[in-house]
Parts: C-alpha cells; sequence; structure tokens
C-alpha cells in the first residue's frame, strides 16, 4: 500500500541581473531541504524570507512537490554484501 501526499519547498529565484545570473533551486538549510507539510507554513517562510532579505534581485516561492512513501515492510530489501577477506596482520616480533 502506498501513500500519496505533497510537501511543500520554498525555491529561491534569481533574476539575470543578479551578480549570479538567473536561476531557480531550492532552498537548503544546514544542508536540508527546507520543506514544509502545509503550504500555509510554507508561505509564512517564504514572507519571512522575503521581508528579510529587502532585494528585489531574489524572490521565494512555494512549489509542492508529490512523494509517494511505503510502509517499511514494503521496502526494498538489501542484499547483504558478500564478506571481503581479511589479510593476516604480520606479527610483532
Amino acid at each position: 500500500m502506498h501513500t500519496d501526499t505533497y510537501l511543500f519547498v520554498v525555491c529561491a529565484r534569481r533574476n539575470a541581473s543578479s551578480i549570479f545570473g538567473a536561476a531557480s533551486n531550492p532552498v537548503m538549510r544546514n544542508g536540508k531541504l527546507l520543506c514544509f507539510k502545509t503550504e500555509a507554513r510554507a508561505r509564512a517562510e517564504r514572507d519571512r524570507l522575503t521581508a528579510r532579505l529587502g532585494e528585489a534581485h531574489v524572490r521565494y516561492s512555494v512549489r509542492p512537490v508529490h512523494v509517494q512513501l511505503k510502509p517499511p515492510h514494503e521496502a526494498a530489501k538489501v542484499e547483504a554484501a558478500p564478506p571481503s577477506r581479511a589479510m593476516p596482520m604480520p606479527e610483532a616480533a
């Protein structure tokens, strides 16, 4: 049984007049994607980022991302790696 849900990702969009050029990327915070379970919370974070920024080169937006979850018992089983051979240690004299 699969569970379908949406997460809402905050994206940063730079315009062409930015010194780094035009681009659109998801916002990362502490190495993790900035996403929320509800659109309202994502929009609140977008508004906070926009208010803090105060410059016109970057705009923030919210994008829904479809996520399909599988229960743990249906997850693909990973085969164990074959045992590696250990080299004998030279004996200390």
